[in-house]
């Protein structure tokens, strides 16, 4: 019953909410001598018959002008420095990395694992995680049978000294307690070994079994977080929602409602060449809103090819041209063993066809 009164309540909230956002229209009217009014007092309170004129009103839209803001703030003067005003940085459970608006009303272009984290990361890590559980299992059996040894021995030096006390007085009986004394000597040597390894032991467990439930609770969470924490270029925080997660690729799609945002232009992958500088936006290393250059280097496995420098943060940025256009979403950096790397990034064409229906 409770929630049932909740949700009426929030249903009336939102009545109200709607109706007062609702715009106000512009009508028009003619007068006796044939001449045309215009007014947004609605039709009933005038003695004319004033009928509304479609696609108007005098109520601003409601959403807050970013781009505005930040333009003003920051006089962006350079195809870069304007694409940089709308490159955000990302922060979500399992870490943070870059995005950018695609469009006025908010949406936001990411790769997926700036979000949900790196699966192939998780798999080797999950792995690694069953190899020490099965480890420490085999360990607990080696603690459990030097604690069944260490029983067996004590009970033995019980039985011993009952029979040594047993004896007779004599000089067998004084061979036999010497004997005894030097068993019950490396007994306790053992046991307080015992003792101490295991002591030891049980702390490193514990803090592993810690870490362990950590990481299962934000890799757990990851999968399931909807919204995350936008930083904008002047440092104001804002929350986006999940829009769309791509199933074949490493991209993702946020959204933040109630503003006008900057947003990049998509470029024409086209008419790229080989040497056509290109520059990476983003926040590597947590750095925020930094940018480096390089050149357009060619494809590889439908990827496009860069030298310009992405390094960790910089996922999910945008790779943009010389005009200040995006080509492609920094995605990974591939290492090789002797040159420097090269960066790649998903061609920006990808991502407008898998989120068309959204940010069309």
């Amino acid at each position: 019953m409770k929630r049932l009164i909740l949700i009426l309540a929030a249903a009336i909230l939102w009545g109200v909410i709607v109706f007062s956002m609702a715009p106000a229209e512009i009508y028009k009217y003619q007068d006796e001598n044939g001449n045309w009014h215009f007014t947004d007092t609605p039709p009933g309170a005038t003695d004319y018959d004033a009928e509304p004129i479609k696609g108007m009103n005098t109520r601003k839209s409601g959403l807050e002008d970013l781009k505005k803001a930040l333009y003003e703030k920051f006089k962006p003067s350079t195809p870069i420095e304007t694409a940089a005003i709308a490159t955000v940085s990302i922060e979500s459970d399992i870490g943070s990395g870059s995005g950018f608006f695609i469009t006025a009303n908010g949406y936001i272009l990411t790769n997926k694992h700036v979000l949900r984290g790196d699966t192939e990361l998780f798999k080797r890590a999950d792995k690694a995680l069953d190899t020490i559980d099965n480890r420490l299992e085999t360990i607990d059996e080696q603690f459990d049978a030097e604690k069944e040894r260490l029983q067996e021995f004590k009970q033995y030096l019980d039985e011993y000294i009952q029979t040594i006390d047993a004896m007779p007085e004599g000089d067998r009986k004084n061979r036999e307690k010497q004997r005894y004394e030097i068993e019950r000597r490396l007994y306790e040597s053992q046991r307080r070994d015992y003792q101490a390894k295991k002591s030891e032991y049980e702390s490193r467990k514990t803090t592993y079994e810690e870490q362990k439930s950590d990481y299962r609770y934000t890799t757990s969470a990851a999968a399931l977080t909807r919204n995350f924490k936008i930083i904008l270029k002047d440092g104001e925080s804002l929350y986006a929602y999940l829009v769309s997660e791509s199933k074949t690729h490493d991209l993702a799609l946020l959204k933040i409602d109630g503003y006008q945002t900057p947003f990049i232009r998509p470029g024409d992958i086209g008419r790229l060449s080989q040497g056509d500088r290109l520059y990476a936006i983003g926040s590597p290393v947590g750095l925020r809103d930094s940018v480096s250059n390089g050149i357009f280097s060619g494809f590889e496995n439908n990827c496009i090819k860069t030298d310009a420098k992405i390094y960790p943060g910089n996922s999910g940025g945008p790779l943009i041209d010389q005009n200040g256009r995006v080509i492609g979403i920094n995605s990974f950096k591939k290492l090789t063993r002797h040159f420097e790397g090269l960066g790649f990034a998903i061609p920006i064409d990808v991502a407008l066809k898998e989120f068309r229906q959204h940010i069309e």
